[in-house]
């Protein structure tokens, strides 16, 4: 069931960038605080990394994301980190495998806390919607000639309870 949402969530990614050209992908808009729609999916794809970084070292510190300004402004280069960040998640052999999450929230001191790779992936699914939703505000209000899937942005319980509310309503 995880899987399949990650799928989902990367497939959403996907049909988006493939309308993107490179002005729209790194443009700065107003109404996303002057980011672009580049720079939140590097943000998205980095908190993937660190999961699968984390796979292997045993601790997940998304504050130690890497950063990576291509990812940001290049989107060849984005489309070949969303194809290993989904094989990597795809060949996960162990959901269950214990990680420890670092946290830090203060510059002198961090904590770490258990989790496992199935309960972060929940996470990154959760935050990757959370930054759609993001995005397809700045998309709605500066590319209005870009489709966007219906549900880009749009949390799974909003869109069970929205088919629930029109089962109801028929």
């Amino acid at each position: 069931m995880t899987s399949q949402a990650t799928t989902e969530v990367f497939n959403q990614l996907k049909d988006l960038l493939n309308q993107l050209n490179p002005q729209t992908y790194t443009e700065h808009l107003p109404v996303l605080n002057n980011s672009s729609i580049g720079q939140h999916v590097r943000h998205t794809l980095e908190f993937f990394q660190c999961l699968i970084k984390g796979a292997s070292t045993g601790i997940v510190d998304y504050d130690g994301r890497e950063r990576n300004l291509l990812i940001e402004t290049e989107l060849i280069y984005t489309h070949k980190k969303l194809a290993e960040i989904e094989t990597a998640i795809k060949t996960e052999t162990d959901l269950n495998r214990p990680l420890l999450v670092m946290v830090r929230y203060s510059e002198k001191k961090h904590e770490l806390v258990e989790s496992n790779f199935m309960r972060e992936l929940v996470y990154m699914i959760e935050h990757s919607i959370h930054h759609f939703a993001l995005i397809r505000i700045g998309v709605q209000e500066h590319f209005s000639h870009i489709t966007i899937d219906p549900t880009f942005g749009v949390a799974y319980s909003t869109i069970r309870y929205k088919q629930q509310l029109e089962a109801l309503e028929n």
